[in-house]
Parts: C-alpha cells; structure tokens; sequence
C-alpha cells in the first residue's frame, strides 16, 4: 500500500488507457533539483536526431513536473554484483552502461517507479531514460553547449513518448527523438550513450566488477516491488494519448531497432535480426554492423571503421565471434575487441541502437524506412 499511495500517478496513467487526456502547449514549472557539478563529457555516438516542428496539441498532459520523481544518483545507492544477485533476480531487465572502465546497472523495476536517473559513470556524467509506454531504454550525454543539465519528468507525453525538461532552463526534450521541442534549447540535441537492455544474469555475466542500482538503498525492497507496466507489455494496447501514428508495416508493439542519421531514420525490426543475428548496413555516411545474440534479449551495434578501414562482418561457428572478411580478424561481438587476427587487441566503437516499440518510433520517425 505504500508504493501504491507514493506512486498514485503510475496507476492514474496506466487507468486513462481510452480516456480523454488534456492536451497542453505551455512548459510546466519545474521543482527546483540540487546540481552536482561533474565532467564535461565526449559523445561516443554519431548518430543525430532530426530537427522536429512541434505542432499544437502534439504535448499531451498526464500529470505535473516531477510527479515522477527523477533520481540523483551516486556511489551510495548503488551495490556490487555480489550483493545486487541477492537483492536482484537474474532474470531482472536492466540498463546496462559501461563508460572509461566502469559499469553499472539500472533495474527496470526501479526504472519504471521513476523513469530518469542522473548518474556520473566513469567520469563522466549521464542521463538513463526509461519510457515504459515505448519500452525504450536510452542513455544521453545530458551536457549541453558545455553546461551540464541535470533532467526531471515534466508530465507530458509526445506521441506516447516519455518528455522530459531540464531543471536549468526548462527546455522540454522528448526520448525518443533525443532532442529538445519546446524551449530555450529547442532543436539542441542530447547525444546518445551506448547501453544495453537485458536480462541482469547476462550483464553481470559479462561485467562481473558491475554495479547496480539499490532498491534498498532508496528505502525500498526489491521483492515488493511491482510494475505497474508487466499488464501493458503483454496486451495489445499502444500508448494513452491516442496520438499514435497508424503504420500497419509492422506489428503495432513490434520491437524494432532504431537508428538515425541526419534527416534519415531506419527501424530494424528484432525479428529480422533474430532470422539473421548480423547486418553489415550503411545509414548516410555511417557504417556500422548489427548483431544478434540468440542468448540476448536485446541487439548490439559498433562502427565498422577501424583504422581508416570499412570493415564487412560475417558470422563464424563459434558463439560470439564474428570475422571481417578484410582481415579475417575475429571479433568478440559482447566486447568488440579482436581476439585474434592482424587487428588483434583492436576494438570497435559501440553506437547506441535503443530497442523501442513500433508504434512509437514510427509516429516520432514518421515515414521512417523498415530495414528487410
């Protein structure tokens, strides 16, 4: 009964599914958010959001600034992997980040109580992002023309899509589109980090020095912990607004991997991924390589560029590698690094490749392309 009378607005949400939601034009007024000053940080991703005219009525209000409390995050509230597997289930969804050397892991059950974390990873400050009506889970560098901006839930939607603002100006960003609509920032963008969703058993597998987010450091029990989304996952039901863009090219909930360059988008649907497991692809001038773990809940990108050289990838036999027809250097697909070959101990640069439903990414990317 607690987190229900504490989380009053998750169920409000969840209950105006086919109701009439007020749609708004005016940026909220923020609660004021302590600022911790860190680092300056470097994109790691090339990949730029497109400039998006916001048009009246496109805001949709579900509920006030801050409503959904953000999280300010630091070495307190998180645990080592050794005390995160008794207060975490292996099969537990998170985020997981890894930035200069460190890694963290950011549970969904606590992501979808409060949507944004602030956090400084490695040195580096960031933004974690979870929109649970697009099941889209998506890092930013969150520092602006050299300013670092600290984020909040403003309360309103765009085409179903988690808004947030900034607690500095009260520009207003959208997630997906990773850039600001409304504001003194407006058409800035907010370059993203490369993460991974899955399961919490496979990223501590893979980064056994990982640390995760505490429930119980935030005064909370992970085994209570309910989300209010699990019915909303697995029904037929997209979004609240009623906003959504109708594109019947794919399955409504769809999960797809999205990617922008410049002014062109292109949706990877999981299921052709799955068929496959690799992509060598091209979008404007950036070349990267998708992959697929069987293993995996979620896809993996990386630049094909090492060392001036476009590299085409090929899968092998052996689970976990693949091998650029260059070179014939084979490539350990969770790490990017060469194990063997002439470009042994070389290292792909990971890009981020958000996994979202398709309803959401092809109402924010509207005319997006489909890769088949």
């Amino acid at each position: 009964m607690i987190l229900i009378r504490r989380y009053w607005w998750i169920w409000l949400v969840v209950g105006l599914i086919g109701c009439q939601i007020k749609t708004e034009d005016v940026v909220p007024t923020p609660t004021a958010m302590r600022l911790t000053p860190t680092a300056v940080a470097t994109p790691i991703n090339q990949l730029i959001p497109e400039r998006r005219r916001l048009n009246a009525g496109d805001l949709v209000l579900a509920a006030s600034p801050d409503d959904i409390p953000a999280i300010f995050a630091d070495d307190t509230i998180f645990v080592d992997a050794t005390a995160g597997s008794v207060e975490w289930a292996d099969e537990e969804l998170v985020i997981g980040l890894t930035l200069n050397g460190e890694s963290r892991a950011y549970p969904i059950a606590l992501l979808s109580l409060h949507e944004v974390v602030n956090d400084t990873v490695g040195g580096q400050p960031v933004l974690v992002t979870w929109c649970p009506l697009c099941f889209s889970a998506i890092v930013f560098d969150p520092v602006v023309d050299g300013r670092l901006l600290t984020f909040g839930v403003s309360g309103y939607l765009y085409y179903d899509n988690l808004v947030l603002f900034d607690h500095q100006s009260e520009t207003l960003w959208s997630q997906i589109l990773g850039r600001s609509i409304k504001g003194g920032y407006r058409g800035a963008a907010l370059p993203m980090l490369p993460s991974q969703l899955l399961a919490w058993g496979e990223w501590k597998a893979l980064h056994p020095d990982t640390d995760i987010l505490s429930a119980a450091k935030l005064g909370q029990q992970a085994d209570d912990l309910f989300d209010p989304y699990s019915q909303y996952y697995a029904s037929g039901i997209a979004g609240i607004t009623g906003k959504a863009v109708a594109d019947d090219r794919l399955p409504t909930k769809a999960l797809v991997v999205g990617l922008v360059a410049g002014d062109l988008a292109r949706a990877y649907p999981l299921t052709a991924l799955e068929r496959v497991n690799l992509i060598n692809d091209e979008l404007e001038a950036t070349s990267f390589v998708l992959i697929y773990e069987p293993d995996w809940t979620t896809a993996v990108a990386y630049l094909r560029q090492v060392n001036g050289q476009a590299l085409t990838f090929i899968p092998t036999d052996q689970p976990g590698i693949i091998q650029d027809r260059q070179t014939g250097s084979q490539w350990d697909t969770r790490t990017g690094i060469a194990q063997s070959g002439t470009l042994r101990g070389e290292a792909l640069t990971q890009i981020a490749a958000p996994l979202v439903y398709w309803f959401a990414w092809a109402s924010i990317h509207q005319g997006t392309e489909i890769y088949e």
